[in-house]
């Protein structure tokens, strides 16, 4: 009897995974895999938004952005640099550990210790303090008006399961050796982990004992990744998967004009820019002496010379929206008084560059990623061209998205790609202190070698610091007006998201991105 049920029960665990046991299975596809299922090992907001399902916070976005008590029910500030936390009790881990304040100060030193990519978010946390197993101080070392939205994106994870498998840091991306954490998961969250082949599937199914009241209809996530776009596309298309995140521009129509197809349209948070060495006394291999992108007139060269409607038109297919500073429309505390761009002008540029003592132009090194941003190769393609035409020569190097978030904040390109959508705390303050200040310990870990100026990274502080809105808005406006005069990033456009599915999905599409599932049903 027993060599009987082995097949059997092999098979029920084979059809498990390729969604054929359950109703209600959502089939999701990307065009890259997540590095692994450690929700501190990076700040890369697609792993992110794939493991907010499996992890949760002691608070969360919601369907409409707006934060609600996740793992704390309730909290209370103190003092200006003393908050309380009330700890929801009775939830348990997906293994059937109990929650307890042990595992949130456990998370907090995990993610939070000198060199975790978190610990800029936890940055202004001096001291947590356990008060009972379901009360925790947090003492910080000033006052700060961001801590909830800071929160929303630090992971609470098992103390106990995490020492077993020996995985109290977070994995080193950096070094591909491997380890527990590719592979195992242990959170509090909606859908639990039941299978991951890196590369090639991550299985989730609902977790029946999650705290929270039930929104969702799914019994099953199958997440494959699939790097090629339009072998992505011809996925759904032919009803192998039922949702795919960023649809190509190119293929949106297609989609929609296919019966049972449809295309649900957003704005997203996140800008994308050119980011570049400014400190450097010398430009690797530009052939020229000094560092021209320490040059304000160059730089606004740069910014001149790209054709921004014509990348819309061309390569984005209208799905876009040129910027002049980072933060989007949607995001808290834009200024559309400063959305006026440098003019696409190439001649008025090339008179720029020789303004500067670059009349016969340079040779400058472009890193971009593959596969990060919607149409990312296409465009530092295009803007190699654009450049070519005033007289610099861009050679393009494109990375894979793990070897461009371990080598940029380490500060080995001198000008490359990046998007910043101000995620998780959703507020200029998360943009500005990881991509504009001066780098300094934690801040601006995300801008190696490139813009500063001491009056912004001191508005930067405040803007920390600040709860009135008045005042914060009248601060981050002189940010956002100072870097955009002196150009300390060429800004391109806002990401819109098309998000391609069948017509038996129902999905929130959100501006920054996340897939919360547990608001998802089906059909």
């Amino acid at each position: 009897m027993k060599h009987l049920l082995r097949p059997l029960i092999l098979a029920a665990g084979l059809a498990a995974i390729s969604g054929t046991a359950y109703a209600n299975t959502l089939r999701f596809a990307e065009g890259q895999d997540i590095a692994s299922m450690d929700p501190h090992a990076a700040r890369d907001d697609f792993a992110l938004s794939l493991l907010c399902n499996v992890y949760e916070g002691l608070v969360r976005w919601n369907a409409d952005l707006k934060l609600e008590p996740a793992l704390a029910e309730s909290w209370e500030i103190l003092s200006d640099t003393e908050w309380r936390f009330h700890l929801r009790r009775d939830v348990k881990f997906h293994n059937g550990n109990a929650f307890t304040a042990d595992d949130v100060i456990f998370s907090y030193h995990r993610a939070g210790d000198a060199g975790s990519p978190f610990a800029g978010l936890l940055e202004p946390i001096a001291e947590v303090v356990k008060v009972d197993d379901y009360t925790v101080d947090f003492k910080l070392k000033r006052k700060y008006a961001l801590l909830l939205n800071d929160f929303a994106g630090w992971y609470i994870m098992d103390q106990e399961f995490q020492t077993e498998i020996g995985s109290t840091t977070p994995l080193d991306l950096s070094s591909n050796a491997g380890g527990a954490m590719q592979t195992q998961a242990n959170g509090t969250g909606p859908f639990r982990l039941v299978d991951r082949q890196p590369d090639v599937r991550t299985v989730l199914e609902a977790n029946p004992n999650w705290w929270d009241e039930k929104k969702h209809n799914l019994d099953e996530i199958v997440y494959t990744p699939i790097t090629n776009n339009a072998t992505r596309v011809a996925a759904l298309l032919s009803g192998e998967v039922d949702f795919i995140r960023n649809a190509p521009p190119q293929d949106l129509d297609r989609i929609e004009a296919t019966p049972g197809m449809k295309v649900v349209r957003a704005p997203h948070l996140r800008t994308i820019y050119f980011g570049m060495d400014q400190q450097s006394d010398t430009l690797e291999g530009s052939g020229v002496e000094g560092n021209p992108l320490k040059e304000v007139k160059v730089r606004k060269a740069i910014s001149m010379a790209i054709d921004i409607e014509g990348i819309k038109r061309s390569i984005m297919r209208g799905n876009s929206g040129p910027v002049a500073t980072q933060l989007a429309p949607q995001m808290p505390f834009y200024d559309p008084a400063l959305e006026e761009r440098f003019p696409f002008d190439p001649e008025a540029a090339k008179a720029l560059l020789a303004e500067a003592g670059y009349a016969e132009g340079f040779t400058l090194t472009m890193d971009c990623p593959q596969g990060s941003f919607i149409n990312d190769e296409q465009i530092c393609q295009a803007v190699v061209g654009m450049l070519g035409k005033i007289g610099i020569t861009a050679k393009l190097n494109m990375h894979t998205p793990v070897q461009f978030d371990t080598e940029l904040p380490a500060g080995e390109y001198s000008f490359y790609m990046l998007g910043w959508a101000g995620l998780p705390t959703i507020d200029p303050y998360n943009v500005f202190s990881a991509t504009v200040h001066t780098p300094s310990g934690e801040l601006g870990a995300w801008n190696p070698k490139g813009y500063s100026n001491a009056k912004v990274d001191e508005l930067i502080i405040q803007i920390g610091l600040e709860s009135d809105p008045v005042k914060r808005q009248a601060m981050i406006s002189e940010v956002l007006k100072t870097q955009r005069d002196e150009v300390g990033k060429i800004m391109l456009h806002q990401q819109f998201l098309t998000w391609g599915m069948t017509d038996k999905v129902n999905a929130i599409v959100p501006g920054d991105e996340y897939t919360r599932f547990w608001y998802y049903t089906m059909n």
